[in-house]
């Protein structure tokens, strides 16, 4: 792929004109009021593949709880999770907790450079330049999906702008944008424009500061670009959860650190082999943690989405006959009164499904 090189005057225009609209239009968040690096750190973190209005409330607790880096480091992970939880993508607190660790480790200082930022756990190219930019003034570019839908349309790119020789050039474009002299407000700007203004699908290019300088615009093919990239095929999954009770209380099991939901808390789970009936589910889900149940009832059905799997989780109600709990591919078990399952951080179909039983457990004591 040829890389692009701006036009001088070009790039000023765009600097000028995107640097005075986000002055008058940039939204109010928690973290720009208050840019020290250890909350634009969080920020960004929050901020990957999770919508800004999502993450504020997530932002407020988080910070309320953990003010400092000292205090997310000394935090344990069960507690950070039940932070996180609801904002998925569960590896971006892990990681947080363990970088955080590492920092406080070396004196509590936020590396300023992205070549240290990038040594933290979590912190990749976008994350290390958005911290490095806001936080210490450095020149370097952030390239999201966001930016690269605003600069895709801005220069008329074509292709599969996710491909690594897309990417290196769009990072190359970037570089040449950034302002200098306001790095940190410039990449704000751009994530912002493509955020609010320059959306996928319904543009709003009347008020886009830049759109007298957009070869997309100009075109009058907006959305033509960027081109869609192919798509994996979403699959249908079922998965069943067995709430198992064993006098008054319910087992829960513990996700390994690592993988996805790691270190979360979650109620024996099984996903349908072939034709599985949702019975035969639930007793292979209780069974594979060493308990021998007898399935009563559904008691409710979560649907949820990771990644290209349609998830429809079903929570049995079960019944404990014998066995203890130390089996299978979870790394620890309790049992849990249906009043302490707000303790254990769970994902949010797990949530679903405790809020459910914590109902239920309600009703039949009526």
């Amino acid at each position: 792929m040829i890389q692009v090189s701006l036009d001088a005057e070009w790039v000023a225009a765009v600097r000028r004109a995107l640097l005075e609209w986000f002055e008058a239009h940039k939204r109010p968040t928690p973290w720009r009021e208050n840019p020290d690096p250890y909350r634009v750190w969080v920020s960004e973190v929050m901020l990957q593949q999770t919508q800004t209005a999502t993450v504020i409330p997530y932002f407020e607790r988080f910070i309320e709880r953990f003010p400092d880096v000292w205090a997310l480091a000394n935090a344990p992970l069960a507690e950070v999770l039940r932070y996180w939880e609801g904002l998925g993508y569960y590896a971006r607190a892990r990681n947080l907790h363990r970088a955080a660790q590492i920092v406080a480790q070396n004196g509590g200082q936020l590396p300023s450079t992205v070549d240290r930022l990038r040594e933290l756990p979590g912190v990749g190219a976008y994350t290390a330049g958005a911290i490095a930019s806001i936080a210490f003034g450095q020149p370097t570019p952030v390239v999201d999906g966001n930016v690269t839908r605003v600069l895709a349309r801005l220069l008329w790119l074509k292709g599969d702008l996710k491909t690594a020789a897309a990417q290196k050039q769009l990072w190359h474009i970037g570089a040449q944008l950034i302002d200098p002299q306001r790095p940190g407000e410039f990449n704000q700007a751009l994530m912002e424009l493509g955020s609010t203004v320059c959306t996928p699908s319904q543009p709003r290019c009347g008020a886009c500061p830049i759109c007298h300088l957009c070869a997309a615009y100009q075109r009058g093919q907006p959305t033509a670009v960027p081109e869609p990239s192919r798509r994996l095929p979403t699959r249908q999954v079922v998965d069943v959860s067995a709430l198992i009770e064993r006098e008054g209380r319910f087992l829960l099991a513990q996700r390994p650190a690592e993988g996805l939901w790691g270190g979360l808390w979650e109620f024996p789970r099984a996903t349908r082999v072939g034709r599985e009936s949702l019975v035969t589910i639930a007793l292979r889900a209780a069974h594979q943690v060493g308990i021998q149940a007898e399935p009563l009832c559904v008691l409710t059905t979560v649907r949820h989405t990771v990644t290209y799997s349609r998830i429809q989780l079903y929570g049995y109600l079960c019944a404990w006959r014998s066995g203890e709990a130390g089996h299978g591919a979870y790394v620890a078990w309790e049992w849990v009164a249906p009043d302490a399952l707000e303790r254990y951080p769970l994902s949010a179909p797990q949530r679903r499904l405790a809020k459910a039983l914590r109902e239920h457990a309600e009703a039949t004591q009526r």
